[in-house]
């Protein structure tokens, strides 16, 4: 399995994920074009995508999913619910690449676990993978709380991304709104550099290989506040284990894992 970061943040999300005979996007909310160019970034050319996946219905994680599915016929994978909410800005899609996430699905040699999370969407989910020779990895950019089905989809994989959104005192001291405070650190909104560290380490385990931080906020955040959360939170129960942050407008190098 390979994968890579494409951009993640609130302009735009979306992430490549190679098994052995699949290419898929998880999420895609830049521009057609942008998507285009990250994936170029990495050797892999657009025409060779067999499915966008699609985790909720916000505009940065749907912008380009549309133009992407009509230009080169490439499936999208979405709940009823968020297809709904979001059907104006995807447009119109072939009805045989319209396919409604209901359970677990295959998409070649991998099965597909989605997830729901709490952030406020119509409906939000999340995605676990796994290809047939074994190797796993968890998915969640957005979401306000870790509950059991969290962790029970991040258990024992081997990559995992999970949002990084803000740091407390940072959010209370930006401009912004109280109601968008309030809502940021809600068990509908996101997710914080100190939960984020505390649920890598509990679910950390021995074949754990890397770590990416998403959607990290421009605002409320910084990277060194996340990363150092998270690193101070590992050492001091003697873990060490690769963590990258993924970056809104740089894509990061394809990994195999």
């Amino acid at each position: 399995m390979k994968l890579a970061v494409l951009g993640s943040g609130s302009k735009g999300n979306a992430l490549f994920v190679e098994t052995d005979n699949i290419n898929l996007l998880i999420d895609a909310g830049f521009s057609g074009k942008k998507i285009e160019e990250q994936l170029k970034k990495i050797k892999i050319d657009i025409c060779n995508i067999d499915g966008i996946l699609i985790t909720h219905e916000h505009g940065d994680h749907i912008q380009g999913a549309g133009i992407l599915s009509r230009k080169y016929d490439i499936p999208i994978y979405i709940t009823k619910e968020s297809y709904e909410a979001g059907m104006l800005k995807i447009g119109k899609i072939k009805d045989e690449n319209l396919r409604f996430i209901e359970e677990a699905f295959w998409v070649g040699d991998s099965m597909v676990y989605p997830f729901d999370v709490m952030h406020d969407a119509e409906r939000t989910i999340g995605f676990r993978i796994e290809e047939s020779s074994g190797s796993k990895v968890a998915i969640a950019t957005d979401l306000g709380y870790i509950d059991n089905t969290v962790r029970e989809a991040f258990r024992e994989v081997d990559v995992m991304v999970i949002e990084c959104n803000y740091d407390y005192h940072k959010l209370m001291d930006c401009s912004y709104p109280w109601d968008l405070k309030a809502r940021v650190k809600s068990r509908n909104g996101h997710l914080s550099n100190n939960d984020c560290a505390r649920f890598i380490r509990e679910l950390h385990h021995d074949k754990l290989k890397k770590v990416y931080l998403a959607h990290m906020s421009k605002d409320s955040n910084d990277p060194k506040l996340a990363i150092d959360a998270v690193l101070d939170e590992l050492l001091r129960h003697n873990i060490d284990i690769s963590v990258e942050i993924a970056h809104q407008d740089i894509c990061s190098e394809l990994i195999k894992f």
